[in-house]
C-alpha cells in the first residue's frame, strides 16, 4: 500500500439456471460481454426466468445471494474474476484488500493508507483497524451488510544497498524474553478465566479489539509503553502469568525458536523474534485465545 486505489470491478455475465453446462465455451461468454455493455441495464432488459441470475458483480452480487433464493435453488453462482496484474516497486510495504463498503465509508485510499502505515508491518492489527473504522463511520452494521479487509505486509524488498537491508542481515536471536497479555474467547479449547475463575463469553472480534486498543495505547505514550502494558495486563489478561510481582507481570519466560508452534501456534516464531526489545507484536493466535507479546531481553 502507497496510497493507491485499484478496483477492478468489470461486471462479468453469469451462466444459466441448474440445467447449464459449467464448462459453456469462452466465446460465448465473450459474446456476452459485447452484447451487454451497459453492465445492469443489459441485466435488467432481460428476460430473468427463475434459476437463472444475468449479473454478478467480481464474485456475486450480495442480492442475488440471499438466503432465501439459494435454499429455493434461484440463484446459481458463477465467479469469473477479473486478472489485473499490479508491479510492485521498493517503495510497496504492502496490499490491503477491502470491501467496496468499507472502503468508501472511512475515506477511500488516503485513509487505508493511513492505518496500513500506523500498523507499523502488523496485518492483523491493520486489518481489525480497518473494519473498526468502517463500523465507526456507519454505525450499527446489520445481518445485511459485512465487512471485510485482508492486509499483507511485505518484508525483505528494500532497495539493494540500503541502510535497512543492511540492519536485516543481523543474525536473529537466540532466544528472547517475551510477557504477553492473553484474552480468551468463545472458540477456545477452554473458555474458562483462570485469573478471576469465570466463563468467558466475548467472541474474538471483541477480544481483537480489546487488544488493539490496548496496542494503541501503547503506542500513543512510547516513554510509558511498559509502564501501561503491565497495568493493562493486571487488568485484562485471563493468564495466571498477569499474577506475577514487580514488572514482569504476563511474563512467559525466555523462549527458543523452533520450540513455540505447540503451545503458541506457527505464527508465534516469525513474530516474536522479529521483535526488538520494548517492541510490541502483532496479535497471535493460539488455542488459548488471542495473545499481544512485548519483549523484555
Amino acid at each position: 500500500s502507497n496510497g493507491e486505489a485499484h478496483e477492478p470491478m468489470k461486471k462479468q455475465p453469469a451462466r444459466n439456471g441448474a440445467g447449464d453446462d459449467d464448462d459453456d465455451d469462452d466465446d460465448d461468454d465473450d459474446d456476452d460481454d459485447d452484447d451487454n455493455q451497459d453492465g445492469n441495464a443489459g441485466a435488467q432488459s432481460s428476460a430473468a426466468g427463475p434459476g437463472s441470475m444475468r449479473w454478478t458483480h467480481a464474485f456475486g452480487d450480495l442480492g442475488l445471494k440471499r438466503p432465501d433464493r439459494i435454499e429455493m435453488g434461484l440463484t446459481r453462482i458463477s465467479a469469473t474474476p477479473d486478472v489485473s496484474v499490479l508491479h510492485l516497486d521498493y517503495g510497496h510495504r504492502g496490499i490491503a484488500m477491502v470491501c467496496r463498503q468499507l472502503y468508501k465509508s472511512i475515506g477511500k485510499s488516503s485513509a487505508v493508507s493511513t492505518v496500513f502505515k500506523r500498523s507499523r508491518g502488523r496485518p492483523r492489527i491493520a486489518s481489525g483497524a480497518l473494519v473498526d473504522a468502517a463500523m465507526q463511520w456507519l454505525g450499527q452494521v446489520g445481518p445485511d451488510m459485512s465487512l471485510g479487509s485482508v492486509v499483507v505486509c511485505l518484508e525483505g524488498i528494500d532497495e539493494p544497498g540500503s541502510a535497512s537491508q543492511k540492519r536485516r542481515k543481523t543474525e536473529q536471536p537466540s532466544q528472547v524474553r517475551l510477557r504477553h497479555i492473553l484474552l480468551k474467547h468463545k472458540e477456545c479449547k477452554s473458555t474458562v478465566d483462570k485469573v478471576r475463575n469465570k466463563q468467558v463469553k466475548r467472541s474474538r472480534g471483541e477480544a481483537e479489539r480489546m487488544l488493539r486498543a490496548v496496542l494503541e495505547e501503547c503506542e500513543a505514550a512510547p516513554q510509558k509503553s511498559t509502564n501501561i502494558f503491565t497495568q493493562r495486563c493486571r487488568e485484562l489478561s485471563e493468564c495466571t502469568t498477569s499474577l506475577v510481582a514487580g514488572e514482569l507481570a504476563g511474563d512467559v519466560g525466555w523462549m527458543k525458536p523452533g520450540k513455540n508452534e505447540a503451545k503458541f501456534g506457527p505464527s508465534f516464531d516469525a513474530a516474536a523474534f522479529s521483535l526488538q526489545i520494548g517492541q510490541l507484536s502483532d496479535l497471535i493466535d493460539s488455542d488459548q485465545g488471542v495473545h499481544l507479546f512485548l519483549r523484555a531481553a
